[in-house]
């Protein structure tokens, strides 16, 4: 099979590790041309993903109509705030392809999930388009750890098609038709991560820390609701999975995010110094706005999106969440 992958962050260039692994022949496209003749001289992504010989059976390039000739099966792994912008050029292409999003967020400004972004983009009904998400640190998929994902799409075929296209026996792939609420996990996870960060930071101890996931995924799990996602998809690799991961591994960049807010540093000073996406400062901003528009209570978005876009003391943030009102466990 051939499919190319566009963005050559850590996680896109460690898909396409694994994809060429597995036998598939694989087009990489940068955003940075630079990067194009680096990585086909040297084999490596050294701005993104250092340390990993890529196989021989990858290309390379700074054009996106190479690759969508390229390939039938387009990966899109570009940040979320670039994805329209990167994409929207080529809408007419895209139909005919068929489309897997690794990229993790929810649209600022229009409250839209990555694969609304390309049902609009495209004009299509979504039959074309499917979602991966779970617990996958780049770094460990690049090394060949096990690891195990959700492929999702309103087309069940195509799931199963994409499937057999990147399952191996290290990389598990299961598939599942609610495509909202694999989105809606694996973009909400990196927002709760920053929490999870902050506690950390201010060394709060694990009590604090599962009081907190419970809670976030109380919260992730309303959200979800409000937009038609399964409450059950929030079980499992991309709900409770990925939060897991994200919030406790020590090569998550959201959660590193948090311990530098706990520490007293700026999130824009924070996010300037960043080569790598810290997707959750993000999306904070994009789901507690759609938190309020649909008139879902989610109270920890809320204090964190004070704390980063607000400048609220941390401290005064956890008194307040601490000291609300009695209710019921739901």
């Amino acid at each position: 099979m051939k499919i190319s992958v566009i963005g050559a962050g850590a996680w896109g260039t460690a898909f396409a590790i694994h994809c060429a692994r597995i036998g598939n022949e694989v087009m990489l496209r940068a955003f940075e041309p630079e990067l194009v003749p680096e990585m086909t001289e040297t084999r490596e992504n050294t701005a993104f993903l250092s340390g990993f010989k890529m196989p021989d059976t990858i290309r390379f390039t700074h054009s996106i109509d190479e690759a969508l000739d390229f390939a039938e099966t387009i990966v899109a792994a570009t940040p979320s705030f670039a994805l329209r912008a990167t994409l929207t050029p080529f809408g007419a292409e895209l139909k005919s392809k068929k489309i897997l999003i690794l990229t993790k967020g929810i649209e600022r400004a229009t409250f839209k999930l990555m694969n609304e972004i390309i049902e609009e983009i495209t004009g299509s009904q979504g039959a074309n388009i499917a979602t991966l998400s779970g617990p996958s640190f780049a770094k460990e998929v690049a090394q060949g750890l096990f690891t195990a994902s959700v492929v999702a799409s309103k087309n069940i075929d195509l799931s199963y098609a994409l499937q057999q296209e990147i399952h191996s026996d290290y990389f598990r792939v299961y598939r599942i038709d609610d495509i909202v609420g694999v989105e809606l996990g694996g973009a909400l996870k990196n927002v709760m991560a920053i929490g999870s960060g902050i506690i950390d930071g201010l060394h709060f101890g694990m009590n604090t820390q599962a009081a907190f996931t419970t809670r976030a995924l109380a919260e992730i799990k309303r959200l979800g609701r409000a937009l038609g996602a399964k409450e059950t998809t929030f079980m499992g690799l991309s709900g409770m999975g990925d939060l897991i991961l994200t919030s406790y591994g020590a090569l998550s960049r959201n959660r590193l995010f948090g311990m530098e807010l706990a520490s007293g540093k700026g999130s824009a000073d924070i996010i300037a110094s960043q080569k790598t996406v810290v997707e959750g400062y993000y999306t904070i901003n994009a789901a507690h706005n759609l938190a309020q528009k649909l008139g879902v209570e989610m109270p920890i978005t809320e204090e964190l999106y004070r704390i980063v876009y607000e400048d609220k003391d941390i401290t005064a943030s956890l008194r307040d969440i601490i000291k609300r009102e009695f209710k019921t466990e739901d």
